[in-house]
């Protein structure tokens, strides 16, 4: 075993729970790796779902849920600014459409007193349509609930993950688990088996993600069974992203909270999810009956929404437990191996809280075998690579002085630069994909139709590789066999 291959804990998965704990364990002077099989993060359900920063009023008084979802919630309100991560508090609305579904947003006012979550109102459908003018007249009353707002996920993730890794921890990603390592009695784990070798630590912390279930069986525990739900999504054109203001739900029911509407950070119209349970863990395709149920259940809150405006479609796995909740806690049949499982629904918004309390649980389970001396250069904070196109004229001009890459336009839709496509890959970018996550380039109306090329071309040169050796999210997805016009060069020079 190598010596850089021991550590105080590895942390399974990079979602935005994984990444969120690490980031938490790094203010201690604590050897940490945080392991992932995809190749670019945010990957899984962090890169798949509706943005949202939930309230916290959906959630039943006492599960482990309720009393995380509003804490997490108010610290997205301040993490938002230490970390440089986009945030929009928009609030959101639960819209009523007939008196029994009034009675339901009662229970949900009442509910979300008493799991501390403020600013909830019920206003009348006149009053919503004050408001946002553009929600369907058949709408009889909404909850309103102010605290509630959208986030950008992928760079949620990625200020968990690059702050954390600032501060020492470690993260591999293309790394899949295939074992847990106990010792001789069997009563404890002292690492993990991989496709790249041993990982050894005496905490190994389960944040697997829709694959928590099996990991958590390895240790013994098969309390929990997670089923993959298969939500499918649109993406439309940010020219009709003023549709809305906020966040609209329906009424919520046994399938979920329902197919949402809602405004992103970046200005595009969101619509989705529904709620398909599968046998598969790795299935994310979408269906054309699927996306008809999505825009037909958009189309109820926002009748408005143009079909012809829809620019991309994608579906995410959420990691539903049989229980209906988290799994957060040590496994008492393996000692050292803790659960961060079934995060589903609000399992983005809590996160941060999650983080707080899985720190703290493990102060309480393995303070004899890990030492959580804080660590006096951990740095809190951390600067997103620049927005270009959100910087003023003056401040385009002094980066592209000091940068002239700046100057050179890679992606048109998303104004985003070569500077900032080189400094995503200086920060660990290894893939379009990953470009695409860091930087936009390729979210646009074309979706990469013409910086996709571009994009390749800066990876390349950046990674002293070949254009063909360039990847579209790892391992066998390359982009290109050759150069297209070879085969009759080659046959003129004949």
């Amino acid at each position: 075993m190598k010596e850089d291959r021991k550590y105080h804990v590895v942390v399974v998965g990079a979602g935005i729970c994984g990444s969120a704990i690490a980031r938490e364990l790094s203010r201690y002077r604590l050897r940490v790796a945080v392991l992932d099989k995809a190749h670019d993060i945010p990957s899984g359900a962090s890169r798949a779902n509706s943005s949202m920063v939930h309230g916290g009023f959906d959630d039943k008084p006492g599960t482990v849920k309720a009393s995380l979802c509003a804490k997490g919630n108010r610290l997205y309100h301040q993490l938002h600014q230490e970390l440089d991560f986009q945030f929009d508090p928009c609030g959101s609305y639960v819209c009523a459409f007939a008196p029994e579904e009034v009675r339901h947003l009662e229970m949900l006012l009442e509910q979300g007193r008493t799991n501390g979550v403020m600013g909830l109102e019920i206003i009348s459908g006149d009053q919503l349509r004050d408001r946002e003018p553009n929600a369907s007249r058949d709408i009889v009353a909404a909850l309103w609930c102010s605290s509630a707002g959208m986030v950008n996920n992928f760079e949620a993730v990625l200020a968990f993950m690059d702050n954390a890794q600032a501060n020492g921890v470690e993260l591999f990603l293309g790394t899949r688990v295939t074992g847990l390592i106990k010792d001789q009695s069997g009563r404890s784990v002292v690492g993990v088996s991989t496709d790249r070798g041993d990982f050894l630590a005496p905490v190994v912390i389960n944040a697997a993600g829709v694959h928590s279930d099996e990991l958590s069986a390895l240790a013994g525990d098969d309390s929990f069974t997670i089923t993959p739900v298969r939500g499918e999504y649109f993406i439309f054109d940010k020219s009709v992203g003023n549709l809305v203001r906020s966040f609209f739900f329906p009424c919520p029911t046994a399938k979920g909270k329902g197919i949402t509407v809602a405004r992103t950070v970046d200005g595009n119209l969101l619509i989705g999810p529904n709620s398909v349970a599968q046998a598969s863990k790795e299935d994310t395709s979408t269906t054309g009956e699927g996306l008809k149920e999505v825009f037909d259940g958009a189309l109820k809150l926002i009748p408005s929404i143009p079909r012809n405006m829809a620019i991309t479609t994608f579906a995410g796995l959420r990691a539903n437990s049989d229980s209906g909740d988290f799994h957060i806690g040590p496994v008492e049949s393996l000692r050292g191996f803790f659960n961060v499982a079934g995060i589903k629904s609000p399992g983005l918004t809590s996160a941060p809280a999650i983080a707080v309390r899985v720190v703290e649980m493990l102060k309480d389970c393995y303070g004899d075998i890990l030492s959580f001396e804080e660590d006096p250069s951990f740095v809190p904070v951390r600067r997103h690579i620049p927005r270009f196109a959100e910087l003023s004229m003056e401040e385009r001009a002094r980066l592209t002085r000091e940068d002239p890459r700046y100057g050179q336009i890679v992606c048109r839709c998303e104004t985003v630069t070569e500077a900032q496509v080189v400094e995503a890959i200086r920060r660990g970018a290894r893939t379009v994909a990953a470009v695409k996550i860091w930087t936009r380039a390729g979210a646009g109306r074309c979706q990469g139709g013409f910086c996709g090329p571009r994009v390749v071309e800066i990876l390349a040169r950046e990674l002293g590789i070949s254009p063909e050796e360039v990847t579209r999210h790892g391992g066998h997805s390359r982009l290109l066999t050759g150069p297209t016009k070879s085969p009759w060069l080659e046959k003129e020079g004949a």
